[in-house]
């Protein structure tokens, strides 16, 4: 009579020795695979929604300044591309140190980086007043859309000058008064792409 019991294969059959050491190795080497491939391959991986060229520029800037926290251009670099993110704190921090550098070290005149005929801390206050001359800007454009609420040109500076400051409500709203107005306008047709 056969039997109807349930075996189990013995555990020392599944897994050996040589698997336990060949799977967390290719496990590894599979993942180093993949970061390098996403480095070389941005856009592929863009359109799958794993990660953006911009995250990309970020993690190689600080991945730069890991590798050479003692030099000037890896801090200014990563100050370039936190300040393409809006992150004015990051932006300041790099600044700062890259300024201690500055002081020790004089810029050559061949160096081609993010403000190298300027100091850090001039950048970092041209940085820090932006936002204020961007706004007398919009009031001013305000004003000539009170008085000429026709002008297309007026509300398409408004929408670039709100975007700028990370308004981006504001300026879909401009963008859409200038786009009503003339809905062929390349430069609006251009930046609602940007924008939206």
């Amino acid at each position: 009579m056969a039997k109807n019991k349930l075996e189990f294969p013995h555990i020392s059959r599944m897994i050996n020795a040589k698997r336990l050491i060949l799977e967390p190795k290719l496990g590894v080497l599979g993942f180093l695979t993949l970061l390098i491939l996403i480095n070389l391959f941005p856009t592929l991986f863009n359109s799958f929604g794993v990660v953006s060229p911009s995250f990309l520029a970020l993690e190689q800037a600080k991945l730069t300044v890991m590798l050479s926290p003692q030099s000037l251009s890896p801090h200014l670099l990563l100050a370039q591309e936190y300040l393409k993110r809006g992150d004015l704190e990051g932006t300041e921090r790099e600044l700062l140190i890259a300024q201690t550098f500055t002081t020790t070290n004089h810029l050559g005149s061949n160096n081609s980086v993010l403000a190298a005929s300027l100091s850090p801390l001039k950048v970092l206050e041209r940085i820090k007043n932006e936002p204020q001359r961007i706004r007398s800007e919009i009031v001013f454009w305000e004003k000539v859309v009170l008085e000429k609420p026709d002008y297309r040109d007026a509300y398409l500076q408004l929408a670039i000058l709100n975007y700028q400051i990370y308004e981006k409500e504001k300026a879909k709203l401009y963008l859409d008064k200038a786009l009503n107005l003339d809905p062929n306008f390349e430069p609006a047709r251009k930046l609602e792409e940007i924008i939206k």
